[in-house]
């Protein structure tokens, strides 16, 4: 389907990506909760190199949810035009309205033959098959990211209170000539507390987007299901209902068309919000 070349590639780089992703911030929440729990002394030069590491991995982050976002996308793309294929599809052609005159039964065959040479039916199911996976990937990553930046944020709190008693160190020192070593110690905790920050904020954003990005598949999916047994009850659609992406057939049994697009409107804003980069490239792209 146009628009969909690579499509499984791309979801097993996003995959992997994430795996990568994942590597890094574990290392990087074992050291906070190191550090945070005094298990663990870290100098300057180590925390450039922390710190790098982070940056890197917002890198890598904001690299893969923008693929993840892209595919979106594309799958959106595909599904409009599916929709557009069917409802030319539901006019009879000149022909068929010719032949309509003599025999209308004869003629509704001549356009189901054309929506299967178009394999509509079996292109819808293909769009509920892609988007299911990518949602299952997603929805399981946004279940780990959860966890990882709730122990990130406990940890961060606990440097926190840590910084608080090296502070109250401070003050006793300096009121007796202070004390260099404690000095550094505090230097060095303020700036892993920020670093730390960093990485939590990073964890914050990546479960929005996550969450964006599982919000418009999820209606997108319900709006693919409806088109699908549209497609159905024009005597177009040729696989059983067993072939349906469970997550969406739920969803959509008692949601009238109105519902789910109304809840695709809103998802569509809040994926241009947080994806407008992604949104203008692939419109640019067609």
């Amino acid at each position: 389907m146009a628009g969909l070349q690579l499509f499984d590639t791309k979801v097993e780089r996003v995959r992997a990506g994430f795996e990568d992703l994942r590597q890094g911030t574990a290392h990087a929440i074992d050291l906070l909760g190191k550090i945070a729990s005094s298990e663990t002394a870290i100098d300057e030069a180590q925390l450039d190199i922390e710190s790098s590491r982070l940056a890197e991995g917002i890198r890598l982050q904001e690299a893969i949810l923008a693929t993840a976002a892209d595919l979106v996308l594309r799958l959106d793309d595909a599904t409009e035009a599916t929709a557009a294929a069917f409802d030319g599809m539901k006019r009879f052609t000149r022909l068929a309205r010719f032949v309509a005159f003599f025999s209308m039964r004869r003629a509704k065959r001549m356009r189901r033959a054309r929506a299967v040479e178009h394999s509509l039916a079996a292109g819808i199911e293909d769009l509920l098959s892609k988007s299911g996976a990518l949602l299952r990937l997603l929805g399981a990553e946004r279940a780990l990211a959860l966890d990882e930046q709730q122990r990130a944020e406990a940890d961060l709190v606990r440097l926190l209170e840590r910084r608080k008693g090296t502070a109250r160190l401070l003050d006793l020192a300096a009121a007796q000539a202070g004390d260099g070593g404690l000095f550094a110690e505090e230097a060095l905790l303020e700036r892993s507390t920020s670093m730390f920050r960093t990485l939590v904020e990073t964890l914050n954003d990546r479960l929005a987007s996550l969450q964006t990005l599982l919000a418009k598949l999820a209606a997108d999916g319900q709006q693919r299901e409806l088109l699908r047994r549209a497609l159905g009850g024009w005597g177009f659609a040729v696989a059983g209902p067993e072939v349906v992406s469970e997550p969406y057939a739920a969803g959509a049994d008692g949601q009238g068309a109105h519902e789910v697009q109304r809840r695709k409107a809103r998802t569509d804003d809040a994926f241009v919000r947080r994806f407008g980069g992604v949104s203008e490239k692939g419109g640019a792209s067609g």
